[in-house]
């Protein structure tokens, strides 16, 4: 048996409702990618030219 999905949070409503929240902030929420850190992340530190 896999483990549940990021999304699969029924057994826990509080977090449940936690994430929901922070879902629609636009905050980051463990289990999913965090595209803004990836984008980060993937900038050179210094300038290139």
């Amino acid at each position: 048996m896999s483990d549940p999905s990021p999304a699969d949070r029924t057994p826990f409503p509080v977090y449940s409702a936690l994430v929901d929240q922070w879902v629609q902030a636009g905050r980051a929420v463990p289990g999913v990618p965090d595209r803004e850190w990836e984008r980060l992340m993937a900038t050179p530190v210094w300038p290139t030219w």
